[in-house]
């Protein structure tokens, strides 16, 4: 598991889009092998008429999940994102913490070669940040390659092996997560010293 760090604007989700498929190099090539499964916005992907059920079925067939395939994984989905009666209301009525449980539940539905998670976990009550936290422990056990994009260096340093700091678009520090995590908190202590002291 790989946590991705930076401030906003460093090129994080950039990066998880061009892994994921959903943005193309502009030069040079990106080799893809396995399944690869990804929460980069929140609802992305959903058609905001259909219902939360209707979205599965529409969502699990973008990410090679087949209708057959679907009927099978619907109820332990459904069972997961604990949305309830909310399932056959339109995702347009949806706050963004019942998308994000919808989202996680669908694509971590089937355990893919890798997971990409940008941000996902930043929305949400505790107990289901918890339960994700827990699903995605146990994909890493089972050998799941994961990238991990977040704010929160408390999830990146409970899930991360390694860890990739951006710095507008450029590699600041790799390396294992404690380390680059220090350097990090660094920098961003004394970026806000910076600011306090123009202020």
């Amino acid at each position: 598991c790989m946590g991705v760090i930076g401030d906003n604007g460093a090129g994080k989700s950039s990066l998880l889009k061009l892994i994921a498929g959903t943005l193309q190099p502009t030069t040079g090539e990106l080799i893809r092998t396995g399944r690869v499964t990804a929460i980069l916005e929140l609802g992305a992907g959903f058609h905001p008429e259909f219902s939360g059920r209707e979205n599965l079925y529409f969502g699990g067939s973008l990410i090679g999940i087949s209708h057959a395939d679907m009927t099978r994984l619907e109820r332990d989905i459904l069972e997961f994102s604990e949305l309830g009666e909310a399932i056959d209301r339109p995702v347009k009525t949806y706050s963004s913490g019942m998308s994000v449980r919808l989202a996680f539940a669908l694509v971590t539905a089937v355990e893919p070669d890798l997971l990409i998670i940008d941000e996902a976990l930043a929305v949400g009550d505790q107990n289901f940040q918890k339960k994700c936290v827990q699903r995605i422990d146990s994909f890493r056990r089972n050998g799941c390659a994961i990238l991990f994009c977040s704010h929160s260096l408390y999830h990146v340093r409970h899930l991360c092996d390694q860890a990739l700091w951006l710095d507008g678009g450029q590699v600041k520090a790799f390396g294992e997560t404690e380390s680059v995590l220090s350097s990090y908190e660094v920098h961003v202590r004394s970026r806000d010293t910076t600011t306090i002291t123009s202020a």
